[in-house]
């Protein structure tokens, strides 16, 4: 069931009734209770009464959109016109007019934002109490960006996250995803402020007039692996300013000045909205990693399956990438490479030996709030295998929904590849993709294992033509 639903009616007051019948339908299959679904009625109409009286009065040709939007415990209404200007106000752009008093006290971030050639928005957020939308992303909208806005965009300054933004960070979060957001340690502002301090985490904000409207971050696990782009949010006021495309320009400007080889993200599948972003902006897709979304809630507080993310790669160096490539495999990790224009040449192992150091043969990371591990295998032999197998049995019995196993393609031989992917097999294990710039600097294979029952297998939304081709090589090759 789709979060949001909008309406475009004219400008003649006789049309509120059309929007009132909406809100009522809405809130009626969305469970809403009853006190707060007649407020939502009451806030909407007045604010829809209000547009119409002061963008198009005495002007019954007028155009306005009407949505309402699933939030965490609430609902979001805006408006949008395209008549007659009004002064912005709300958010520290000035003060709310006397005949919206009444609503103020009713909603939360009441505010107008003056788009110039392009209209209008009128937005406000309506206590809902139990509401838990299904999806909660920002990235629709985030798609639709046109380039910057008349009216505010100009005033909108982008720089590296301040201590005293933080807490703020952290509430434009909330505002978009509820408490549902795929990076739960953003919602810890001392957290973020220790990944700040510590490096790694490049943190950038949109502010205007004081506010924090917008947040984007490059977020560094280790110094010599790809960086992940992400924890991107708008306020939803001030979507379609071109603010995301200046936060994400920001961003991979972070990522030279760090001397990062590639930059990655996760897209979602329950929609096609993110996967279209990060391609327009020359990610590109080189695993499907099922599963990898831990279960939420949908709107009646059932829980929903395990879901899919799409692990996309945009590469900052263009040197060929020197690997090994397992004859079971060979044919999908070439297309990945191609898929990502990047050559590959023959590895030198014993070189690649020596930079990994002191790292183990074997190692597991446990995410404890995705009920996920990541199985990294970077030498051979018996060591490699038994640290591999002994991997294997913790995640088992550590009751892990999913398990992924990284492959180092260049430090493993051909042969040795294709002995550890046989191993794998025996444990359930299938292709999943290709992981760039990962532990030391290395491509790997990734390979994954469900071992939930909970995990989403058919509403998987894929739109590109490498993506579907990948989706079909891994359910053949899924046990």
């Amino acid at each position: 069931m789709a979060n949001r639903v909008r309406i475009s009616i004219g400008s003649d007051s006789a049309e509120v009734a059309l929007v009132d019948a909406v809100v009522e339908r809405f809130t009626s299959l969305r469970a809403v209770k009853e006190q707060d679904a007649q407020q939502i009625q009451h806030v909407v109409r007045k604010l829809t009464e209000w547009v119409i009286e002061r963008a198009y009065p005495g002007d019954p040709t007028g155009e306005l959109v009407v949505q309402l939007e699933l939030a965490e415990g609430a609902v979001r209404c805006t408006i949008e016109d395209w008549g007659e200007p009004v002064t912005a106000f709300g958010g520290g752009l000035g003060g709310t007019p006397a005949e919206l008093v009444e609503v103020e006290e009713m909603t939360h971030d009441l505010r107008l934002v003056n788009l110039g050639r392009d209209g209008k928005r009128l937005s406000a957020s309506i206590d809902a109490e139990g509401i838990v939308p299904e999806e909660l992303v920002a990235f629709a909208q985030f798609a639709r960006e046109s380039g910057e806005g008349e009216a505010t965009a100009d005033q909108v300054e982008i720089h590296a996250t301040q201590p005293a933004n933080i807490e703020a960070v952290s509430r434009l979060l909330y505002t978009n995803y509820g408490l549902g957001y795929g990076h739960p340690n953003f919602y810890q502002p001392r957290w973020v402020l220790a990944e700040i301090e510590a490096g790694r985490l490049h943190s950038t904000v949109a502010v205007l007039a004081g506010e924090i409207v917008g947040h984007h971050a490059l977020v560094l696990e280790k110094s010599d692996e790809a960086g992940e782009t992400g924890v991107a949010v708008v306020h939803p006021a001030y979507r379609g300013l071109g603010i995301f495309n200046r936060l994400f320009e920001r961003t991979i400007e972070r990522a030279h000045e760090a001397e990062v080889d590639a930059v990655y993200a996760r897209a979602v599948t329950a929609h096609p909205y993110s996967q279209r972003a990060e391609h327009s902006r020359g990610y590109r897709e080189t695993a499907l990693m099922l599963g990898s979304v831990p279960q939420g809630k949908d709107a009646n507080g059932e829980a929903t399956p395990r879901a899919a993310s799409l692990l996309t790669f945009l590469p900052l160096q263009r040197a060929p990438r020197a690997v090994n490539l397992p004859e079971l495999y060979a044919a999908p990790l070439t297309a990945a490479y191609a898929n990502v224009e990047l050559e590959v040449v023959a590895a030198d192992t014993e070189q690649a030996l020596a930079q990994l150091g002191d790292r183990p043969s074997a190692t597991i990371e446990r995410d404890e709030q995705r009920r996920s591990s990541l199985i990294t295998v970077s030498r051979w032999g018996e060591e490699g295998r038994a640290q591999m197998l002994e991997a294997v049995r913790s995640a088992v019995h550590h009751h892990d929904d999913v398990v992924y196993c990284d492959l180092d393609l260049t430090t493993l031989s051909p042969q040795e590849l294709d002995e550890a992917i046989t191993q794998l097999r025996e444990f359930d294990f299938f292709y999943c993709g290709l992981a760039l710039c990962a532990a030391a600097g290395h491509d790997h294979l990734r390979l994954q294992s469900l071992m939930s029952d909970e995990v989403e297998l058919e509403a998987i939304v894929l739109d590109s033509d490498y993506a579907q081709a990948l989706r079909e090589v891994i359910f053949s090759d899924r046990p």
